[in-house]
């Protein structure tokens, strides 16, 4: 038997042990990137609203570029789970090779882009001067975090894909821990340089993600996975072609939402207050990462338990483990989005200090979005589910569909048309979740996913 069994026993015993063991080392790890997301931007709101608003302008650019990683990330799983499934070792081995050498020359390309696009992409989601140049300081630093994030994203996929949970935990947490004391050490005690700024979170962002990738490459060279170290190079066209075929759909499904969300912030420049409404958005998702941590980790848990058992020939046992985890889900998402809905205020005023404008549109941002929570951990829950079935181009498209032509549409109509201000860019976000759950839900009962070949 393979020692991912043992570790993590996802196509034998209990199906609920499955879901257990794979998910409360990625809920832990979940809470600990939202909570460093969450002190990135109350350090930045140190510095004042429009720092707020520049972290989320800089970070959500760079998440455009993260896509193309984490998409690498999508193939990596399902392609590794689904050979860790069926007992074939070498193919696992093979897989984490080149997508970790893969991984790695897209990190450095999107890298130097990310550098000298800045000054040239920020203009496009901001109006305001001070919002601009805030976040091109932290861009052009903050963009050297790609080469080191690209291995860490690609080591863990591959842990999760045989079953091992625990070493991403690890890793992440040591991730965590360094941006997060150096958030504090930069820009509240000026130190190593001062006056940092917003560069100083940047840059431990950056210097968390280095120390993750060395432990990162130790764990896998101590790991079962130890032989992909042997064969990083050279690439093979074959495997190219099976990365592409899943990580494109899925890299187009997160862009739909990073490009979407630049026309949200467009809509949103057309409000009285857009500086308010934009640091509201960062805030407001800030929380959320938080508050929405199970549906994050059960997505991901459940992305290895199809793939593996889809590998291993048991495909009821993978249907049943998609509508499992997505029972758990809506539990988990109907609880919170009521503790969000009842203490939106208390939670916008922990992050906007005495910035009153801010502290109404986060409190509106976080009580509309809470009628959506339900829609959202369905949306994640079964779309997690398809992309480790490979399943990525449906899912795609319902992606873009719900933020195209659904939420921008009727975003432009609410704040713009119908003056509603911020309010009815977040009207327009729960309303499209709830469709694209909809959608993912019927994609998912329908079966069609179970026979793709990868």
């Amino acid at each position: 038997m393979l020692e991912a069994d043992k570790d993590a026993p996802l196509v034998t015993g209990s199906l609920w042990k499955s879901i257990w063991v794979m998910s409360w080392p990625l809920l832990v790890a979940t809470v600990a990137s939202s909570i460093v997301a969450l002190v990135n931007v109350q350090v930045a709101g140190l510095l004042g609203a429009a720092s707020q608003a520049a972290v989320g302008v800089a970070e959500q650019i760079l998440f455009m570029f993260q896509v193309f990683l984490m998409s690498v990330g999508v193939g990596t799983t399902a392609i590794v789970s689904r050979a860790y499934g069926a007992k074939d070792v070498a193919e696992a081995d093979f897989a984490t090779a080149q997508s970790l050498t893969l991984s790695i020359l897209i990190g450095v390309a999107l890298s130097v882009t990310a550098i000298l696009t800045a000054r040239w992409i920020i203009p496009l989601l901001s109006d305001a001067t001070d919002v601009n140049a805030q976040s091109r300081l932290y861009l052009t630093v903050y963009a050297l975090y790609l080469v080191p994030f690209s291995l860490v994203c690609i080591a863990n996929a591959a842990f999760r894909a045989i079953g091992n949970a625990r070493i991403p935990l690890v890793i992440i947490c040591i991730e965590v821990a360094i941006n997060i004391a150096g958030d504090y050490l930069t820009v509240v005690y000026n130190w190593p340089v001062p006056d940092l700024g917003v560069r100083g979170i940047a840059a431990s962002a950056v210097a968390g993600a280095l120390v993750a990738a060395i432990a990162a490459i130790i764990f896998v060279r101590q790991s079962q996975l130890k032989g992909s170290l042997n064969q990083l190079l050279p690439l093979s066209a074959s495997f190219l072609k099976r990365i592409v075929n899943i990580g494109v759909p899925a890299a187009l499904q997160r862009l739909s939402w990073a490009f979407s969300v630049f026309g949200l912030f467009f809509i949103l420049s057309k409000v009285a207050n857009p500086t308010a409404a934009l640091a509201a958005w960062t805030i407001g998702m800030r929380v959320e990462a938080l508050l929405f941590m199970p549906e994050l980790a059960l997505s991901i848990a459940v992305s290895s338990i199809v793939g593996q058992n889809l590998g291993a020939g048991k495909v009821d046992r993978a249907f049943r483990a998609g509508w499992a985890v997505c029972g758990i889900a809506v539990l988990m998402m109907g609880t919170v989005c009521v503790g969000e809905f009842i203490f939106a205020r208390q939670l916008a005023e922990m992050m906007c200090a005495d910035d009153l404008a801010t502290v109404e549109a986060t409190t509106s941002f976080l009580q509309i979005n809470a009628i959506g929570a339900v829609s959202q951990g369905i949306n994640a829950v079964i779309s997690g589910a398809l992309q480790g079935a490979g399943d990525t181009k449906i899912t795609m498209w319902i992606s873009i569909v719900c933020y195209w032509i659904i939420r921008l549409p009727l975003a432009w109509l609410l704040v713009v048309s119908l003056g509603m201000g911020a309010s009815g860019a977040w009207i327009s976000m729960a309303a499209s979740a709830t469709i694209s759950a909809i959608a993912m839900s019927v994609r998912f009962q329908s079966g069609g996913w179970v026979h793709r070949r990868i």
